[in-house]
């Protein structure tokens, strides 16, 4: 039923239905063997922006080649053709945001949080030797983008909904079960279903609050699970929750990280971040 209410609420909204065809049209090329990597450089290359920021990625601290990516088709035959497919998605997904309407968000603080929580996913999934570690990189970047579907309701549901977080000193996100009858993670989910994005994305992103109820991408959901509280403590931006949410015993058991890892992966987010702000939010 809640799964339904989400869905009819994007469907509803024309503004939400439909993503720039920039990234799908990379995902038909990805799967063409008769593609090259010119070819899909030629797609990204059709956006001057975009074209700055997969280069500002490949040149970033992220990778750290020894010499300069100075062409797109360049940085896909290093980066890989899926993994840049994946960051073309996040590229896309923040300009799209960046233009709804949303006045009353602190967008710039907002992604802040998604780059902090995307950073600390990166590195578990480098900790585990994750074979696609961008995968998990863009289901941080994306977790909470369902609480910008939910700040584009009428401005005294979101009100209501943040005077109850303060009253009672409540997860944000419980608070919106409450008051709505569904959260952000669900909608955001719903919202990855509608733009035919990878079911991966869809799951990462529905089940973060929620990773017990990960059927078919249960090591995405916890990790995304753990690297949003992560990224809460850590206090770099916000997505509106002022209380950190706790990390759930059995997704950080299912991850089985070393009992080092937790000063490796603050350690990792604080030496990448400012660049990786820099490349999605400069």
């Amino acid at each position: 039923m809640t799964v339904q209410i989400t869905r009819d609420l994007i469907k509803n909204n024309l503004r939400l239905t439909n993503l720039p065809d920039t990234y799908h049209r990379m995902e038909e090329t990805v799967y063409d063997p008769a593609t090259s990597f010119d070819a899909m450089a030629h797609i990204i290359e059709q956006d001057a922006a975009l074209t700055v920021q997969m280069l500002k990625v490949a040149n970033s601290s992220l990778y750290d080649f020894p010499y300069k990516i100075q062409s797109v088709s360049r940085a896909i035959s290093i980066i890989g053709t899926e993994q840049l497919r994946d960051l073309v998605l996040a590229a896309t997904v923040i300009r799209f945001f960046n233009h709804a309407p949303l006045d009353g968000v602190n967008m710039d603080s907002f992604w802040r949080h998604g780059v902090a929580c995307a950073i600390v996913c990166r590195a578990i999934a480098t900790i585990r030797r994750e074979p696609n570690v961008e995968r998990f990189y863009v289901a941080g970047l994306l977790h909470d983008v369902g609480r910008l579907v939910i700040f584009m309701q009428p401005e005294d549901r979101i009100t209501q909904l943040l005077k109850r977080r303060d009253e009672h000193t409540e997860l944000l996100y419980k608070v919106e079960h409450q008051v709505l009858g569904f959260d952000h993670a669900g909608l955001g989910g719903s919202l990855m279903a509608a733009w035919q994005l990878p079911p991966v994305f869809e799951e990462a992103v529905r089940c973060h609050h929620a990773p017990d109820q990960a059927v078919s991408y249960p090591i995405e959901a916890a990790v995304v699970h753990v690297a949003d509280s992560i990224a809460n403590a850590l206090r770099f931006g916000t997505s509106g929750e002022r209380y950190v949410p706790p990390i759930d015993s059995a997704a950080w058991s299912r991850l089985a990280l070393p009992e080092s890892s937790l000063e490796q992966i603050i350690r990792y987010t604080e030496q990448h971040y400012r660049q990786a702000v820099e490349v999605f939010l400069g």
